[in-house]
């Protein structure tokens, strides 16, 4: 019998790198569009972004204006809740992916400066369109956040000079570059030191805790099992339904080899498959879904089905 859950629904689709917060979502509504997907692949991100610029060319710079409160990711509050800008910086960078595969933030330090860095796993004019609202969004929280006000002292791009460049100023100064070989903002070193106004360590240690228990499980797992991790997270996130079956077709493998493989790792198929529906789970709760939407984003006809389910998983993960 394969080892998939009969309650699951879906068909499954190729899987792509997705985007998990609510740009998607506030990109259909910026065009005066429904959408009740949670999450949106390359493909229909670069769609949308596509249109929008249409209306707005620099969309980009804008689209951030447009989140209400409740569709900021996490880390949004989260950074402004940190004692000071470096300590903010760096639980971005540390969980940035939890929300979004398609894109990564690094600092580097040197000579004292400090550089924000913006990497997009995207078309050319996705990464622009994208690198814009990531810097964008950026500035704003050290406008909204910082004791004192906060400008960089360059701003380099990775694409050419676009026709609205003048808007560039408002956000980033005047010392822009483009055509660069990254796309990052650059500032003195000292103001990783500048204080957020509204620091408040008790809800830092609680949104951090949740985060990094999200973390652990994305990287609890090693060598085959990290393969099946990411191949199961892949499908349950495009709504396939998971089974040893495609995950051992996916690693090039037969069922039985792939169970070898497992078991030499002391675990099973059934494991590995419990703890990443509950990495998941624990995401979405985070995001604030309640049991009914968490049912339907994992794929379940309802919540019953889903809660027996739910207690299948942690009998799987205890044993």
């Amino acid at each position: 019998m394969p080892e998939e859950d009969k309650n699951r629904t879906k068909v499954a689709t190729p899987v792509q790198p997705r985007h998990r917060g609510a740009m998607g979502r506030v990109l259909a509504r910026f065009l005066s569009e429904h959408s009740e997907a949670e999450e949106f692949d390359r493909t229909q991100l670069e769609q949308l972004w596509q249109r929008a610029a249409h209306i707005d060319p620099a969309v980009g710079l804008h689209l951030f204006s447009h989140f209400l409160p409740r569709e900021r990711f996490v880390l949004v509050p989260l950074t402004l809740c940190c004692a000071n800008v470096g300590e903010a910086l760096r639980y971005w960078q540390r969980f940035a992916h939890l929300g979004s595969d398609l894109d990564r933030l690094r600092i580097v330090e040197a000579a004292g400066e400090v550089a924000l860095e913006v990497q997009i796993e995207a078309s050319e004019r996705l990464r622009r369109h994208y690198s814009e609202h990531a810097l964008a969004m950026t500035m704003t929280q050290m406008r909204e956040g910082c004791v004192e006000p906060v400008l960089p002292l360059r701003a380099e791009f990775a694409y050419p000079r676009p026709p609205y460049h003048a808007q560039y100023r408002e956000w980033f100064g005047p010392n822009l570059q483009f055509g660069c070989e990254r796309t990052r903002l650059v500032f003195d070193s000292r103001v990783l030191e500048v204080p957020m106004r509204g620091h408040h360590p008790v809800l830092v240690e609680l949104i951090v805790s949740g985060l990094e228990q999200r973390l652990a499980r994305l990287q609890q797992f090693s060598g085959a099992a990290a393969r099946v991790a990411r191949h199961i997270r892949g499908e349950l996130e495009s709504g396939a339904a998971p089974s040893l079956e495609s995950a051992a077709a996916a690693l090039h493998m037969t069922p039985r080899t792939l169970r070898r493989r497992l078991l030499e790792q002391d675990l099973g198929y059934r494991q590995v498959l419990a703890a990443v529906r509950t990495e998941l789970e624990q995401y979405l709760e985070l995001q604030g879904l309640d049991r009914e939407r968490i049912a339907a984003r994992l794929g379940y006809a309802d919540t019953a089905a889903y809660l027996r389910a739910r207690k299948r998983w942690q009998e799987c993960q205890e044993g």
